[in-house]
Parts: structure tokens; C-alpha cells; sequence
């Protein structure tokens, strides 16, 4: 009535179609452990197999894990409790050079918000203004934002200056440098279990 397949540890071959992603499987090591869970994917050429496992007691819904099939002395897939087939679009040359060149474009715009030459003050604020508004370091020393306001070390509210005369912009920028500064100058508080006492 189901149908399940078993491979005994001398015929376990890990390019046969039966065992693809989503197949059910139990599997038996050498040392009696069994495991149930889904393959997730399979390396025939290392002959390693990645199953994923359901985890009930967390609130991750499951866990990846390795086997290695030299470690393994039978291998059961349970084709009717197998997930339906995935259609895997092939990848293409074209498609890999993209995200090579996505990747590549968002490190070098991620380069620019880091200045090795600002202070530990300077950079905070800068990250501070960078999370909502259009900033950069102008020659490493000082923060242009919108190219409205700005802001020259030691990188204080009274250091934040406008280019444009446009007070709205001036005050709101302010209120974010002194929020950042605040921020950076408060230590860290080390989280502390609730009912946990020292």
C-alpha cells in the first residue's frame, strides 16, 4: 500500500532520482542512531546527503544536517510522505554574472559609509543620519546630509551647519545628531533573563 524504498548499506547511491529534494527518508547509521527528515540536497560526487530535520520543541521550524553516507547502513524513502517535486530553474552564466555584479556594486556602496579616519563619535552619527537620509563623508573629515546640511568634527548639534538656509531641515537634522550622540555615549546594558538574580 505505501510505497517505500530501502537501500541497504552496499547498494546506497546517492544519484538515484528516488532520493531528491523533498523525499521523506529515514536513515540508519552504523552506531543504530535513526534519523527522519526530508532531503533538503545531496552531493553524490562527496557522497554526503544535507536532510532537514523538523525541530518541536523551538521556534525555528527545522534544522539542516550533514550525513555522511559512509556512516550510514540503510537508507528508507517514504515516497507517499514525500514533498511534491520543486522545479528548479537552471541557473545561467548570465544570471550568476548579475548578482556577481549586484554583490560587488552593494560592497563598494557599503565602502563608502566606513571612514577609518572618523572617530568612533563620527561614525555613529554618520550611521545614525545614513539609516534614514542621503549622506557621505566629504575629504574623510566631515558629513554632507541631503546636501542641505553640514558637519564638521568633533560632530556636535553646534557643528551642524546648513547649505541652503532651510531651517526644518537644519533642526531635524540636529535632533538625530544628538540623539546618535547620546546613544553612542551610553554603555550598553548586558541583557538580563527576567527573574535572573545576580
Amino acid at each position: 500500500h505505501g510505497h517505500t524504498y530501502v537501500m541497504a548499506a552496499a547498494s546506497l547511491d546517492l544519484s538515484s532520482t528516488a532520493l531528491r529534494p523533498g523525499s521523506k527518508v529515514s536513515v540508519t547509521f552504523t552506531h543504530g542512531e535513526v534519523v527522519e527528515g526530508y532531503v533538503h540536497c545531496k552531493d553524490p560526487a562527496m557522497n554526503i546527503l544535507m536532510l532537514r530535520i523538523a525541530l518541536t520543541h523551538t521556534t525555528l521550524s527545522s534544522e539542516l544536517r550533514l550525513v555522511h553516507m559512509d556512516a550510514v547502513s540503510k537508507l528508507e524513502i517514504d515516497a507517499d510522505g514525500s514533498e511534491p517535486p520543486k522545479i528548479v530553474k537552471a541557473v545561467t552564466k548570465k544570471t550568476l554574472e548579475k548578482r556577481e555584479y549586484q554583490a560587488l556594486s552593494n560592497c563598494s556602496s557599503l565602502m563608502t559609509e566606513l571612514n577609518d579616519q572618523a572617530t568612533p563619535e563620527g561614525q555613529a552619527v554618520f550611521d545614525a543620519l545614513h539609516k534614514t537620509l542621503d549622506c557621505r563623508w566629504v575629504d574623510k573629515t566631515s558629513i554632507t546630509v541631503l546636501e542641505q546640511v553640514n558637519i564638521v568634527p568633533p560632530y556636535k548639534p553646534e557643528n551642524c551647519k546648513s547649505l541652503d538656509g532651510d531651517k526644518g531641515a537644519l533642526d531635524r537634522i540636529v535632533k538625530i545628531v544628538s540623539a546618535a550622540r547620546v546613544k553612542a555615549a551610553t554603555p550598553a546594558t548586558p541583557a538580563v533573563p527576567p527573574g535572573f538574580v545576580a
